[in-house]
């Protein structure tokens, strides 16, 4: 039985998917490999770096949060 988060996580991943493939120039995939290098190409370029921000800002207010105390 999934968690509550990882039901949002899969939730999120289908809306992130729509999004993605509305965003690649790509419209008739022709193969397996095409799609994963598609998918690859605009996870690095839209969502890591995202990830890296919001991971990065948490991290500087875990630090701050501990050094305040």
């Amino acid at each position: 039985m999934l968690s509550e988060n990882e039901k949002r996580i899969q939730e999120l991943s289908k809306q992130l998917g729509k999004c993605l493939y509305e965003q690649a120039q790509i419209k008739d995939f022709k193969g397996l490999g095409e799609i994963e290098e598609t998918v690859r190409d605009l996870i690095l370029k839209y969502v890591s770096p995202e990830i890296g921000f919001f991971l990065s800002r948490q991290a500087q207010e875990k630090k701050q949060v501990v050094s305040e105390k």
